[in-house]
């Protein structure tokens, strides 16, 4: 049987995003960019070593500058490039489409 490819394990479709971003684990925090986003997860660009399985804080500012949006995830992957998040909790997929 042949295994899903990450895409096909997707509950929502990714869109690109260069929105900053400030985040924080238990040990450290940082402002990056979001590369892209969904209702269920993000990838984070940044150079910092996050270990999968870290919680992590992420607050992502609304686009007008009145408002942010603060939300727990697990980090579930990381490269070179950055960090895959996963929501706690999903938001709306028309929020995703506003960042």
């Amino acid at each position: 049987m042949k295994a899903k490819s990450s895409m096909e394990k997707r509950k929502s479709p990714r869109k690109k995003c260069f929105t900053a971003v400030a985040y924080a684990t238990h040990t450290f925090s940082s402002i990056e960019y979001i590369q892209d986003i969904s209702a269920w997860g993000v990838f984070i660009r940044t150079d910092k070593q996050v270990p999968v399985g870290e919680d992590i804080t992420i607050t992502i500012p609304q686009i007008d500058g009145t408002n942010s949006m603060k939300i727990v995830g697990e980090v579930v992957r990381t490269t070179h490039d950055g960090v895959g998040v996963k929501f706690k909790m999903g938001i709306d997929d028309s929020v995703a489409a506003e960042t």
